[in-house]
């Protein structure tokens, strides 16, 4: 069988609650969407943070990731995200990281209910690992353990993150492997 073909969505960090409410919602088109890829020139950008005066936040960004095309597989589990490449110098300095569920989830236990407006006190964020999880730390939305597939997922992914930037780090334009203000994440998950 051959790999599934998927696909990384940002979302406006002013998307509607109820516009994220059933899985059909999360899995179509949401209105001012961006697919962002893994390649340069196309990524997820958490935009300028200013540490001028200080240690400072960027904004908060949601994604979506769910599966386009099955590749002949019906399920995908395991699903651990991590920090690969990271050239901060700066303890302090980390991408803070949430997984999230929709609003569907009436008792969201390893997620938190997704929040239209976030912001960087809106979840319990976490430092994101900086190597690869023990264990799956992403799940669907609907909280499970995998994703049913016929052509495409029965669910998305959808987590929040944003860059906590202390004082003293180097500044600069952070991205892919360059050298010294590397940044770049790993998506792993098992599929059958």
């Amino acid at each position: 069988m051959a790999e599934p073909t998927t696909r990384f969505r940002v979302i406006p960090n002013t998307t509607s609650a109820d516009d994220l409410n059933t899985e059909a919602k999360r899995l179509g088109s949401i209105s001012g969407q961006t697919v962002v890829s893994t390649g340069e020139g196309n990524e997820a950008d958490f935009g300028l943070v200013d540490i001028s005066e200080g240690a400072a936040n960027s904004g908060v960004l949601t994604l979506l990731w769910d599966v386009t095309a099955d590749g002949g597989n019906t399920t995908v589990e395991t699903f651990k995200f991590w920090l690969a490449a990271c050239g901060f110098v700066e303890a302090d300095s980390a991408i803070k990281f949430r997984a999230l569920s929709g609003t569907d989830n009436a008792t969201p236990s390893s997620t938190e209910n997704y929040t239209a407006n976030a912001t960087t006190e809106s979840y319990t964020f976490a430092d994101l690992d900086e190597s690869e999880p023990a264990s799956a730390n992403l799940f669907p939305t609907d909280e499970g353990a995998s994703m049913a597939l016929s052509t495409t997922s029965d669910d998305a992914l959808m987590w929040a993150m944003y860059a906590a930037i202390a004082s003293g780090e180097t500044t600069g334009t952070y991205k892919g492997l360059d050298s010294g203000y590397e940044l770049r994440f790993n998506l792993k998950y098992s599929y059958s």
